[in-house]
């Protein structure tokens, strides 16, 4: 998915992705963007907008993103790993999501924890380019480049996330899974991607999908429509816990 090309519209919109520039400059590379905007970015027809921005930092050994962040001029920070930082179309909040490389060599014993480090991991160093335009409502046209996560590991992050978030929260990171998985244009990236992970990765994805898609599905659904996702039923629940399931099985 290399040299994708994105077109947003909408000044709330172009300030997340004027945020994205805003990283860029600051920590001297292109940001490696995760969370809702990389959702909106890999979906063949976005569904939904979103108004903060996700960054995936790995820690390998430079100045911490959030370091730097908090140091510009304005910033102002949010704990607990957080920051506002002013743009041209507004604040925008950038949640910097560190990843240290003993997570890594040295995996915890609890599966959400393990899951966590690895999935931001994995998003990190599989991100590819993408081209991000919009065109606001009012004011000047906004373009930046930069890393976007790939669809198989959002859906890991997506599914870690929902254990310690609100509803509303929960409902969006479970539509955003269900989303990916049925866009036709994306569904058989994600599956591979899912599908070519390593073995104790997939098996604490399939944990998760057992958790909220088979175990707690009704109450899924419901935060589901919560969150506007309204046309989803338990039968689309079903078959989203199969597809990811059959992916993750290892033999």
């Amino acid at each position: 998915m290399s040299g994708k090309r994105v077109t947003l519209i909408g000044d709330a919109m172009a300030a997340v992705v004027q945020g994205v520039e805003e990283v860029r400059t600051l920590i001297g590379r292109p940001p490696v963007v995760v969370g809702g905007l990389a959702v909106v970015c890999r979906l063949s027809n976005p569904y939904r907008a979103t108004t903060d921005l996700d960054v995936v930092d790995r820690l390998l050994g430079e100045v911490p993103q959030l370091q730097v962040l908090r140091a510009a001029r304005g910033a102002e920070p949010v704990e607990p790993t957080s920051v506002l930082l002013p743009t041209a179309y507004g604040q925008v909040k950038v949640d910097v999501l560190e990843v240290r490389q003993i997570e890594i060599d040295q995996p915890s014993d609890d599966p959400g924890d393990r899951l966590h480090a690895f999935a931001h991991a994995w998003a990190n160093d599989s991100a590819t380019e993408v081209t991000i335009e919009v065109a606001p409502l009012s004011g000047a046209h906004v373009e930046v480049s930069a890393l976007v996560a790939e669809p198989g590991p959002l859906v890991a992050m997506k599914l870690q996330a929902i254990m310690n978030r609100a509803s509303a929260k929960q409902g969006t990171d479970l539509q955003d899974i269900a989303r990916l998985i049925f866009d036709e244009q994306i569904r058989p990236m994600a599956l591979a991607q899912l599908g070519n992970c390593d073995a104790l990765t997939a098996a604490d994805i399939a944990l998760h999908v057992d958790l909220w898609l088979v175990d707690r599905r009704r109450e899924a659904l419901r935060w589901i429509h919560d969150a506007g996702g309204t046309d989803l039923t338990l039968d689309d629940l079903e078959l989203l816990a199969e597809l990811l399931l059959a992916a993750c099985a290892r033999s």
